[in-house]
Order: structure tokens, then sequence, then C-alpha cells
């Protein structure tokens, strides 16, 4: 006869399947955004009872510019970044929709433009339909895990993306010395050519005498 492993209580198995969603979920928002010089970007998003949003950014660590959620029904700031090139948020909604606005002020900037990459992501909320008392160590760990991974996803986006602007900075610079070469090699053929009939000059004046 076979022996078979235990299995998991139905809320551990329910919190491993919505961690699982949580980290392949299609985000409502993944893409990258240039904001001009002078504007303030924002965008609002309404979040069901018995959810939780996750938001994630990260931009060039040389062209940050403050990043901020705000509560629209309170007006009430619940995060801002001043300084800081990538960030990780996220906020319940309990009993009631929350109506949360996500801006981006580049206002200070006079002429540069600059780009920011996000993520935003609404899950249910697991303790709002399992209660205090059935979640066991176990279950503790496998929502701990879902934060992590989603944490790590965040890191990994915004290494891909120095490593893009990296190699970015690469291209620009070979294409530099590129053609700074191309203009040193037309430079020394110019001054060759200039030498060769001066030269010229100086011997026929010298036949003529």
């Amino acid at each position: 006869m076979k022996r078979r492993g235990a299995l998991l209580p139905a809320p551990a198995l329910v919190l491993l399947l919505a961690a699982l969603a949580a980290t392949v979920a299609v985000p409502l928002y993944g893409i990258r955004v240039d904001v001009e010089a002078a504007e303030v970007f924002s965008c609002s998003e309404a979040v069901p009872p018995g959810h939780v949003v996750m938001f994630s950014f990260f931009m060039n660590p040389d062209f940050v510019f403050p990043v901020r959620i705000r509560d629209l029904d309170t007006k009430e700031l619940l995060k801002v970044w001043s300084n800081d090139a990538q960030g990780f948020f996220s906020v319940v909604s309990a009993e009631k929709k929350l109506q949360l606005a996500f801006e981006f002020d580049n206002a200070q900037s006079i002429l540069t433009p600059m780009s920011v990459n996000f993520d935003i992501r609404i899950v249910p909320d697991l303790s709002s339909t399992v209660g205090a008392e059935q979640i066991d160590p176990i279950e503790q760990k496998i929502r701990t895990l879902s934060t992590k991974m989603y944490s790590l996803r965040s890191l990994q986006d915004a290494l891909r993306y120095r490593q893009k602007d990296h190699r970015t900075t690469v291209e620009e610079v070979r294409r530099r010395v590129l053609l700074w070469s191309v203009l040193q090699v037309v430079g020394f053929l110019a001054a060759l050519g200039g030498q060769l009939w001066l030269f010229r000059s100086f011997v026929e004046k010298r036949r003529t005498v």
C-alpha cells in the first residue's frame, strides 16, 4: 500500500494559489511613461473592498522626481518618494472602495523630460475571507512569501531597466568615440593635405627663382 503525504489545509491552498496568482497576474499598468518638463502625470485607480493594491515603480537613478500616492476621498497622502529611483507600496481596501491617485511630479524640471516605469496590481485580500483563527504559521509564511516574490519581481524589473539604460549609455559612448575618431582622421588628412600643398608651393617658388 502506497503512503500519501499529508495535504495542506484548504485555507493554506487558497493562500498558496493566491500567492502564485499575484506573481503572474496581468498588471493593470506595466508601462513606461515619459513625463514632460513642468508636467505632473497622474493616474487613478479604484480598489474594491476586500482587495489589496500593490504599486511599484523604478526610474533612472540619475534623473529622479517625486512620486506620490494620494487618497482621492480624504485627500490624504499615503506615501511620498522624494528622491528615490524605485519604490514599493501596498494598501488594503478593507470595508469600502478606495480611490487612489498615483502622481509623478516633474514640475521642478524646466527643460528635461523624464521617464518612469510603474506597475499597479490589484488582488483579493485573503485576510478578509479567511478568519485570523484559521491562519496557521504555514499560511502566514505563504502570505509573506507572496509579498517577497512580488518585491523580487519589482527588483528584477528595476535591474533590467538599469541594464538597458547602461547598454544605451555604452552604445552612445561608442558612437561618440567612433565619430571623434573619424573627425581625427579627417583632420589629420586635411592637415597633411595642407602641408603637402605648402611644400609643393615652396618647391615651385624655388624653381622659379
